[in-house]
């Protein structure tokens, strides 16, 4: 099954004041939220009692969306649109209004929180912070983590605070990997816009194929050649596909440098194909046991013919763009690097 980030993103989507899925209703969590904690005795804490100091705090009226508003942001996304906003080189209050809104109609916590601790668009509350961070649902060392650094920042009177600033489960893990990649996924996408544009338009082309033909290798190296085995297991797959996308994103800013890669002959990029079937067919005849978590010959092999997909379109790409180096070189660039990903599946 191909998996793209956008899916990996609604398999994290949570309950309550965290992420909300679009179109569902928040279900209804106590509070302080102890709905993520399972079996405790979470009122005997002393975070549990800072949040029931706060329970009545309450935005300014001006600050709310209007009424006949509410509706119409249902549908949007206060996690991407907080990200996004502060990503600017100088947002105004009038940029963090729609995030404000947005994460008020869809009871979004964690956006709120880090709004009024940071002061963000509005005039900073730590009261309605603290109050909007025990709404989010998490684990309890989490969410003792996190309240006691909004007590420090409100202490010291230094610092802001991020959601992914405490973070202790793998769940967690996953949907801050999944932040970090859409905003890498932005800055990519700027950069590789700029960088096409002064390209030729048969470049321009070959390009564009290459990207897709990464993207769909990536979702397979993401899926099928990562141990999903663990809590981490959507960190863990993120981080697998950013940093092919990455890789490629890089390489392509560096040959738009000038520095293209040193040329290798026929016979190198012939050697370097040999130990790849030599290692593909290793992986083969592994026993299935032996492989980690969902990793498995189906999704090798799978893998290995998008693998092929991109290194064909880079080789068309490389020459559609810098003739100056031979197609030998690109796929033996190419094949040096799956190898090093196939030997690392065959020491697993």
């Amino acid at each position: 099954m191909k998996i793209s980030l956008s899916l990996l993103k609604t398999l994290l989507l949570g309950t309550g004041a965290l992420l909300t899925a679009p179109g569902f209703a928040a279900t209804p969590v106590p509070y302080p939220n102890t709905s993520a904690m399972g079996v405790g005795h979470a009122e005997s804490t002393a975070w549990y009692a800072s949040c029931l100091k706060v329970k009545d705090a309450a935005p300014p009226p001006a600050d709310l969306p209007a009424p006949s508003a509410v509706a119409s942001l249902q549908q949007c996304q206060a996690t991407d649109l907080y990200y996004d906003t502060k990503s600017m080189s100088s947002p105004k209050p009038a940029d963090w209004r729609p995030v404000r809104h947005c994460a008020m109609a869809t009871q979004n916590g964690a956006v709120l929180m880090m709004l009024y601790q940071n002061g963000q668009g509005v005039q900073k509350d730590p009261q309605l912070a603290l109050k909007y961070a025990c709404s989010i649902d998490a684990a309890p060392a989490e969410m003792q983590g996190r309240i006691e650094h909004l007590q420090q920042i409100n202490a010291s009177g230094r610092g802001q605070i991020d959601l992914c600033d405490d973070i202790t489960s793998g769940y967690m893990m996953g949907v801050c990997s999944a932040i970090d990649a859409r905003q890498k996924q932005r800055v990519r996408a700027q950069a590789t816009e700029k960088v096409s544009a002064a390209m030729p338009a048969v470049a321009q082309a070959a390009l564009q194929k290459l990207q897709a033909a990464a993207g769909k290798f990536a979702d397979a190296r993401a899926a099928h050649e990562t141990d999903l085995s663990g809590t981490a297991r959507a960190a863990l797959s993120i981080a697998a596909r950013t940093a092919e996308l990455d890789l490629l994103a890089q390489d392509v800013r560096a040959y738009e440098a000038g520095k293209l890669p040193a040329g290798m002959s026929k016979a190198q990029a012939a050697a370097l194909d040999k130990e790849l079937n030599a290692l593909y067919g290793k992986l083969m005849k592994k026993p299935a046991e032996t492989y980690a978590g969902a990793v498995d010959k189906d999704g090798i092999r799978a893998t290995q013919r998008l693998w092929l997909a991109y290194r064909d379109a880079w080789v068309n790409f490389g020459a559609a763009r810098y003739p100056s180096v031979t197609g030998d070189t690109w796929a033996a660039l190419l094949t040096a690097r799956r190898n090093a990903q196939l030997q690392d599946l065959l020491g697993n």
